[in-house]
């Protein structure tokens, strides 16, 4: 576990975009390495330029040392892109993120994530997350997947 007293985690600006995307594309690549891919490199990395820092979906960044490590995207109740760097995963930063999510969520959030990811369905499930849908594959990778969502105890 990493001292969180070395993290930051703010709300994202465009010029992270290039950071984001690498962490994106990395990420994928490591834990779904199954996963198809339905747009290039460039593309990836064009979305991240234009959708970034641009309401009214939220971006944000954790910084560990000033480096962006991680980032999420949260759209009201919605949580999405939820990454870390492979190389920094296992130091509670997910956790950070996630709790951030939590702490601004007005009482639930909701995500997907892909079905044979079990490390991601592990960790949501661990913090609370509970299975309430599935897909047969009704995304852009053709690959079926989970819904899950987390309630603010009240």
């Amino acid at each position: 576990m990493t001292d969180l007293a070395c993290v930051t985690i703010n709300e994202a600006r465009p010029q992270d975009a290039p950071a984001i995307a690498t962490i994106h594309l990395t990420s994928r690549r490591r834990a779904m390495p199954y996963l198809r891919c339905p747009h290039t490199d460039d593309e990836a990395r064009d979305y991240f330029a234009r959708r970034v820092g641009n309401p009214p979906r939220v971006w944000w960044v954790l910084r560990h040392r000033g480096q962006v490590v991680a980032y999420m995207m949260l759209d009201g109740e919605n949580l999405d892109h939820l990454y870390v760097s492979p190389f920094c995963q296992g130091q509670g930063f997910g956790s950070a993120l996630l709790d951030r999510a939590k702490a601004l969520s007005p009482g639930r959030l909701v995500l997907w994530t892909f079905q044979r990811n079990e490390r991601a369905r592990s960790f949501y499930e661990a913090r609370g997350f509970r299975s309430i849908g599935r897909s047969d594959g009704d995304n852009e990778e053709g690959e079926p997947d989970m819904q899950y969502e987390w309630r603010k105890v009240p």
